[in-house]
Parts: C-alpha cells; structure tokens; sequence
C-alpha cells in the first residue's frame, strides 16, 4: 500500500465519528425546513390536513432524535474505509451507551423525567439504520464475488 493510500484510509478512520456527529446534527437543518415549508400552508399540513398554531414545534421535537440517529449510523457507515458495519454497530452502541449515561446522570441529579413517543425516535432511528447498513453490507457481499469472477474485456 503506497503511503498516500494509507494516509487516506487513517484520515477517514479519524473522521468516522466526528463525520458521523456531524452530519447528523446537520441533518435537522433540511429537516426543519421541510417542517417549515409543509406548515406553511395557512396552518395545513402540505395544504391537505389542518393543524392547531404551534403544531410544527412538538413534530420537529419528536421527529429530531430519529434523524439524528439515524444519520449518525448510516454515515459512520459510509466514511468507514473497512469493516462497514461493525463500525455501523461499534457507532449504534455508542449512541445507546451515551443515551443511557445522560438518562443514569439526569436521574441522578434529581430531574423529573417524563417519557414519551420522543424517547421511542432514537432508538427507532438506530434500528432502522442498522437494519439499513445490514442490507447495503449484505448486497455488496453478494455483488462483490460476483464481480470477481467476470473476464476480463480483451480489447
């Protein structure tokens, strides 16, 4: 392996999990303007369905935690020179252990926690990313053999 090659491969096991936080923090900015854009409809959802004012706060709040974690899996994924998903894993269970550690210190610092179908978005968004990634991991198993073992095209 040439040293540029190795230089590049290093780089982006360095930017898997900032790349991967990242992206999803910046994940809710479209989705906001989405939010913003599909209420702006007098108050109806996309000009179909009427909402109360103020709707669009409590849907953005339910729906952040699920893009977040699911962006953070699906591109840890993509930026993960090798071993995919194992790395798509190793960022799954880190999201869940730091979920845990601020739910352990929250508890612990005496704040009244209410759980609701907020709570259910992030680990939703982490099994539907790892579900994601465990399918790309299988398709490009099954297309690399194949790949493989096409003649080459004599000119």
């Amino acid at each position: 392996m040439n040293k540029n090659r190795f230089a590049l491969v290093w780089v982006r096991w360095l930017a898997v999990l900032p790349g991967a936080l990242c992206a999803g923090l910046l994940a809710t900015f479209p989705l906001h303007w989405i939010l913003y854009f599909a209420i702006a409809h007098d108050g109806t959802l996309f000009g179909i369905i009427e909402l109360p004012d103020g709707t669009n706060l409590p849907i953005e709040k339910a729906t952040y935690p699920f893009v977040i974690a699911i962006t953070f899996v699906l591109v840890g994924y993509g930026i993960a020179p090798k071993h995919k998903f194992r790395t798509a894993v190793v960022l799954a269970l880190l999201y869940a252990l730091l979920a845990i550690g601020a739910l352990i210190f929250a508890l612990g610092s005496g704040l009244q926690l209410s759980f609701s179908g907020r709570s259910v978005g992030p680990v939703a968004g982490l099994l539907l990313g790892l579900f994601l990634v465990w399918q790309k991991s299988k398709l490009a198993r099954t297309q690399a053999p194949a790949a493989a073992e096409k003649p080459p095209i004599a000119l």
